[in-house]
This record gives structure tokens, sequence and C-alpha cells, in this order.
């Protein structure tokens, strides 16, 4: 758990009203799971055998016993880790290194409360990078527009105990300013999502992810600020329809083993359903790309189909150039080189950037 999670969710234990069965149940529990876990690990054929041909003075050797032999055979590991975690979550509403518990069923990734002596020049480093995007951008007619994603532990910070970092309290109405300083077309997302809470659900419970109303809404925040620049893009006509609600286990669920939570989503799909389409094939150009992190890409996760909600709020067709896992500037780099650039020019790029990712050092070698 980061040091500020540390600060800010404070273990149940510390708590002197609490029962006194929880200050030493845990101790009892885990030494029951070491005595039974010992006697069951050394009656285990594995775990006897050292791994062959790996070297012992560099620790290649002691590296792989660990991950081949120990850990993943050890009898009754994945049942133990299941069950501590559900104890913990349930008793002292921690979650493992990664997220923190909220109210009433709602995760946050720590990486949204985190924060580093560095991130201002990483900040300011992202700005710049954004420019030279833009004029980049430029040399082919093209106009950059941001999508800033605002964190969803500053949408719902009323879910949760643990306070936006005095040193990011102000990140996204600064970012946006300095966006709009520069030129850069940014539509004002935070407002769109302050004034669209009262609709639904923007973000999921258990996912870092926005669900498809959040991404109903940012669409329809962006659409107004693309039609201000006077395009002429090629018209397209959607529909969309709502599927059965289903139940969705969302990424941070992965940091509360043993628990059992969820959201129901009802994902959106959009259609086109006018008689043109088929611009990757037909004679119509594609006038718009979006380039992004998961929030945007295809994925088999992804139930919230950014993309489909984009082309029916601008009513044109939408290139999807955005990439799963690699945050917003690896996925930037590769399109501005890639052949959909020069195969598909775009009259207008919209660029889906998470605030979390601000503060993120992406490498010239990242891929």
């Amino acid at each position: 758990m980061t040091e500020f999670a540390q600060d800010t969710v404070k273990s149940n234990a510390n708590n002197p009203a609490a029962p006194a069965v929880l200050h030493w149940l845990p101790a009892a529990f885990l030494l029951g799971v070491v005595a039974v876990g010992a006697v069951l690990t050394v009656l285990t054929p594995t775990v006897r055998q050292w791994p062959q041909g790996k070297a012992v003075v560099t620790g290649e050797a002691m590296v792989t016993y660990e991950k081949e032999n120990l850990d993943a055979k050890v009898p009754w590991r994945d049942a133990s880790v299941n069950l501590w975690g559900g104890l913990n979550a349930r008793l002292f509403g921690e979650a493992r290194d990664g997220a923190l518990i909220g109210k009433e069923g709602w995760l946050f990734t720590s990486e949204e409360y985190q924060t580093s002596a560095g991130d201002a020049a990483e900040i300011q480093g992202k700005l710049a990078y954004i420019q030279e995007v833009r004029d980049e951008l430029k040399k082919d007619g093209a106009q950059l527009v941001v999508a800033l994603i605002p964190a969803k532990a500053r949408v719902y910070a009323d879910q949760t105990n643990a306070k936006v970092p005095a040193q990011t309290e102000a990140l996204y109405q600064s970012f946006h300013t300095e966006l709009e300083k520069a030129g850069i077309p940014a539509p004002d997302l935070l407002t769109a999502f302050e004034n669209g809470k009262s609709r639904s659900d923007l973000f999921f419970k258990t996912d870092t992810h926005w669900t498809p109303t959040g991404a109903q809404v940012a669409a329809q925040a962006i659409a107004p600020v693309v039609t201000e620049l006077g395009f002429d893009l090629p018209a397209a006509e959607y529909t969309a329809q709502t599927q059965p609600e289903v139940p969705r286990a969302g990424d941070l669920t992965r940091y509360v083993p043993g628990a059992d939570r969820s959201d129901l989503v009802s994902p959106i799909t959009y259609e086109r359903n006018d008689e043109g389409g088929g611009g990757l094939f037909g004679d119509e150009g594609i006038a718009v790309t979006l380039v992004g992190t998961s929030y945007s890409a295809e994925t088999k996760d992804n139930v919230w189909h950014f993309d489909g909600a984009l082309a029916a709020a601008l009513g044109t067709e939408v290139l999807n150039m955005a990439r799963e896992g690699k945050g917003p500037i690896v996925p930037m780099r590769e399109y501005l080189i890639s052949p959909e650039r020069k195969d598909y020019p775009a009259q207008i790029v919209i660029w889906e950037i998470p605030e979390r990712f601000l503060r993120e050092d992406y490498k010239e070698d990242d891929s």
C-alpha cells in the first residue's frame, strides 16, 4: 500500500473501540496458516527439487525455485490468499497493494493517490509533448483535441475516506487551463462528469474504467467542442442499443481476493444505420481518429464502447487507434508513424488522456 494510503486508511486494529477478538484473530490465523503450510510444504515433492542448469551465484536458481517450485506449488496457497484477502477486507477495510476500499462497494486504484518529487517536471513534460503532437498534426492539416479524463477518485471523492493528495488537488483544472492557454481544444470533462453523476454511475465501482454512461457523457461533451472547429465531417447516423444487464467483476477486484464484488452493467452497442459506412473500404473518408488508452481501445473487457459513443455524438465515423496497457503516450507515438496516418488522413485527432497518467514517465523505448 502506498505511503499515502497507509497514512489515510487506518486499520481497525488501532481502534480501541474494536472488539478484543480483532486484536488477536489475525495473528492466530497467520500462525495456523504457517503451521499447516509448513507441514504440507515439506511433504510436497516439488518443493524438495532444486532447479537444474541455473546459476546460483547470480540468483537465477533461487528466482526459478521460488517461481516454479515453491510459490506456485505450495498446497492451499490460493485458498489461503483468498481467505486472508476476504478477512482483511471485511475486518479492516483494506485491499492488497494497488487499490483502496471505499464506501458502498467502491474500489479505487492507488495510482490516483500516488505522488513523487518529480511529478511537476513530468507533468510539464507531458504538456510540452502534447504541443509537439499538435504541431506535428498541423503538418497534415489536422486539429488535435485532448479529452482529459478526470480521476475516478476525484469524481467520486465522496465514496472514499482517502482524500486526493494536496499536491494533485488542483491538477485537473490547472492542466486543463494550460491546454487552453496553448490553444489546444479540450472539453471540460470534469464539469461534465460532476453534472452527470446524478444520471448514473459514470465509473464502475470495481473497475478503473468508465461505464457505458460515462463514455456517453464524455462523448457528448466532446462533440460541441469539435463542432466549433468548423470542419466539414462526412455525415453518419448511428443507433445505440442497450444490451441486457449482466454482472461484471472489474479489474480492481484482483486486489481484494476472496471477496465477492461485481458491478451490474448494461453494455451499449452502436450500429451505423444509414446507407453509408465502410469508410475503410469505400469511397468515404474517416475524418476523425481516436488515440488513447484502454478507455477507448477495442478489447474483450471493453463494454463501454467509447469509440461508438463518440461516432454517434459527432455524427461521423471514427478510426480507433487506441491501445490497451500502454498509457496515452505510446499509442500516440505509434500513431504518428503508422500507415493509418497516411492512408486515412484525419481532420480531427481526439487524444484521450486519463488524468492519473499525467505523472507517469514513459521512456522512449516503452512499447
